[in-house]
């Protein structure tokens, strides 16, 4: 803040020229001492509100990453998770799951292509993965198989066959948002995230539990 100096007019007689130019002065030193204080006033402001901003971002930003393992508490099988260690919800618009770079509409299909000799008599489990709402910390399991005893020689070759290629052609894509709207494309490799302005979910595939 800015103090002026009071001036007193002379006590009798006309004001001097010199009277007029300070008073002229004063008048201008205390406008511009106003508009510099707006000034600043609406620079703190705009910072807090950037602040603020980036506060709210960075406690509902979702980060979701993809796992995949033929270990789950210490037992055989093969798993796919997807799990959000992002500090706010993820709502999940399109997931797609890639066998040699295509999409596929069901995990099912992937163990066809590698052991079509089963014809689908197995026991795993699978789980929708999007549309989706994922909470922070949650995991979600899309995929499960437990290998199959040594006895079961097709079955157990075909589990570590397919072991073999999750690990080599296996790969993901997805779009998700915040619950403020903001959208990303992710590999969930740890990558960062490719902002997009919405997630369009024409010609994408997601597989189905």
């Amino acid at each position: 803040m800015i103090d002026l100096p009071k001036l007193s007019k002379p006590e009798s007689g006309p004001a001097p020229r010199w009277f007029h130019i300070a008073v002229a002065g004063s008048m201008l030193l205390s406008s511009v001492a106003a508009v510099y204080g707006s000034w600043r006033t609406s620079q703190t402001m705009a910072a807090l509100v950037k602040e603020n901003t980036r506060l709210v971002m960075a406690n509902s930003t979702p980060l979701l990453e993809f796992g995949t393992g033929n270990q789950v508490g210490g037992k055989a099988q093969l798993s796919f998770t997807v799990q959000n260690v992002g500090n706010g919800p993820a709502r999940v618009v399109w997931f797609e799951l890639k066998s040699n770079g295509k999409p596929v509409p069901h995990v099912m299909q992937m163990v066809d292509e590698v052991a079509p000799e089963l014809g689908r008599k197995l026991l795993l489990s699978t789980t929708t993965i999007a549309p989706r709402l994922i909470s922070a910390g949650k995991e979600i399991q899309l995929f499960g198989w437990d290998r199959p005893p040594e006895s079961d020689a097709a079955g157990f070759a075909a589990w570590n066959r397919f072991d073999q290629h999750r690990q080599r052609k296996l790969s993901v894509q997805a779009c998700y948002c915040s619950v403020l709207d903001a959208c990303w494309i992710s590999n969930l490799e740890g990558d960062i995230p490719k902002p997009v302005e919405r997630c369009e979910t024409e010609g994408r595939i997601s597989p189905q539990g």
